[in-house]
């Protein structure tokens, strides 16, 4: 009976997944249908805003311009395109490159209009560009046994349902999906062992906003190790650190597949990120150098815009031989989703997905060692 209801539920899956391809197929077309290659704006003219008209003058694409909410920037030039306050034309469409917790991109919509897209939407109309976290929803399709395979394996309904709600977010870019927990990379239903002394390894640790969470919800702290590879957050990562009587180290490093020396595009926020394009450089190291010496259970997040995937593989054995406890963020890149957290089930870790931000940001695996 168990091995009949089993199969029954890998149809329902298999089943549901076809569905959400087959939807995408049929309503790709007409989302993006009223946009003109020459006739739109980006809002936001930051980091990410001039790292989408990076993207669109090396295909030959040029915005007619940005439009910006941020006080004087209105009326000068941003990488010489000029800065709107508002859409200048109402036929115009308008790409939301607006990202923070702070944003929210249906109030943008309601804003510009039903002309609006999201950075989200850049590979649908422009299949060449791997943008953000972006990618088009084709993208998907080649993972479709082991979307069906990481999904049997989730620990737990929660984890099952953030999965289908991100993978139907990302075919079809309907802002519909729920957040399950606001307690980033400690939430209280994963399996962490908040009671005991476990020490922390914070890779991105950004300024400390990590590990003051950590020793929220540890009472008992180990030895914590910071990491930050951009010069001014790890300024304010050391002061934090400093301040705190608790045994630390902090690194002015990254943290890859590879040890090294690696370009840094530095922008002393959270977008800061290992790049070839960077215009600084920064020492480079594995998994290993920075736990190898750790005594005692091990909690180790990692949220290295899009590096993730190369420290797994080169950690694999050191992985299976410590077994640290992993919280790895899985959507810097389209498949993370899906391949992150099924090469760590193959490796013998119970998993679990909880999603915290938006527009498909924050989605986190964690990974926790089976007895």
């Amino acid at each position: 009976m168990a091995i009949k209801q089993d199969q029954q539920n890998m149809m329902r899956i298999e089943q549901t997944i076809d569905e959400m391809f087959a939807r995408s197929a049929r309503e790709f077309e007409q989302k993006i249908a009223f946009f003109q290659a020459d006739d739109f704006y980006v809002f936001g003219a930051g980091n990410m805003g001039r790292a989408a008209l990076a993207e669109f003058r090396r295909i030959g694409v040029e915005p007619r311009g940005f439009i910006d909410d941020t006080p004087g920037k209105e009326g000068t030039s941003v990488d010489g395109l000029k800065v709107f306050r508002d859409k200048p034309y109402a036929s115009s469409t308008v790409i939301v490159c607006v990202h923070n917790p702070r944003h929210d991109y249906l109030k943008s919509r309601e804003r510009f209009g039903e002309k609006t897209l999201s950075f989200l939407h850049i590979p649908w109309m422009f299949p060449q560009l791997m943008f953000a976290h972006a990618a088009h929803p084709d993208s998907y399709r080649p993972y479709k046994n082991d979307i069906v395979t990481l999904y049997e394996a989730l620990g737990d309904d929660t984890s099952q349902k953030t999965f289908i709600e991100q993978l139907a977010f990302r075919l079809m870019l309907d802002w519909n999906f729920s957040e399950h927990s606001a307690t980033p990379y400690f939430p209280a239903d994963v399996g962490l062992p908040f009671a005991e002394k476990v020490n922390f390894i914070d890779a991105g640790a950004f300024d400390g906003d990590t590990i003051k969470l950590f020793l929220k919800h540890f009472p008992r702290p180990g030895k914590v190790v910071g990491i930050e590879a951009d010069p001014r957050n790890f300024t304010r990562l050391q002061a934090y650190l400093a301040a705190l009587d608790i045994d630390h180290v902090a690194y002015n490093a990254a943290v890859d597949g590879t040890e090294g020396i690696l370009k840094f595009d530095a922008t002393g926020d959270m977008a800061a990120r290992l790049s070839e394009n960077g215009q600084m450089s920064v020492r480079s190291y594995t998994l290993e150098h920075f736990m190898k010496d750790m005594i005692g259970p091990c909690y180790v997040k990692f949220d290295v815009e899009g590096a993730e995937s190369a420290i797994i593989n080169q950690s694999q054995q050191f992985l299976l031989e410590k077994k640290p406890m992993l919280a790895v963020s899985i959507y810097h890149h389209a498949q993370d989703l899906i391949k992150i957290p099924l090469q760590l089930h193959r490796m013998g870790y119970r998993i679990t997905m909880r999603y915290h931000g938006i527009d498909g940001a924050d989605l986190v695996a964690y990974a926790m060692p089976v007895e």
